[in-house]
């Protein structure tokens, strides 16, 4: 794998680390991309980073940013200052700031129901005879 670095279009690369000023890929299996503007399309990351992202038909572990916006995509977590998710799957999405179809797999009350009943499992565990 490569690091790609300075701005342009990157497209149909397997790449380490992406970085410059702004910064377009597509079709690309890439580890990070850090950019003050990043555009990423059809492509695979383990990290997105910057001022300004747009993520659209891909898969991502973390996007963050300023902007962030995400068209049908998946992503594991979205921080970020501003977030529009747009046809997309996000685990954990944080930001103050949040519009479009937002469908959360894990909101708030099921943080805290999940957090209960782990809690109540192991009260009763400590509590059952034989420990």
């Amino acid at each position: 794998m490569e690091t790609h670095e300075g701005n342009g279009h990157v497209s149909g690369e397997r790449l380490r680390d992406v970085t410059g000023e702004r910064v377009d890929v597509s079709r690309s299996a890439i580890r990070a991309v850090s950019a003050a503007q990043a555009n990423v399309r059809q492509a695979a990351a383990q990290t997105v980073s910057g001022e300004e992202v747009e993520f659209e038909e891909g898969a991502a572990l973390l996007v963050r940013g300023a902007n962030v916006e995400i068209e049908e995509s998946a992503v594991v977590a979205v921080v970020a200052g501003d977030a529009r998710v747009e046809r997309s799957s996000v685990l954990f999405l944080l930001a103050p700031r949040v519009s479009g179809d937002v469908r959360a797999v894990f909101t708030l009350p099921a943080a805290f129901a999940f957090g209960f009943g782990f809690a109540l499992a192991r009260w009763l565990a400590k509590r059952l005879p034989g420990r």
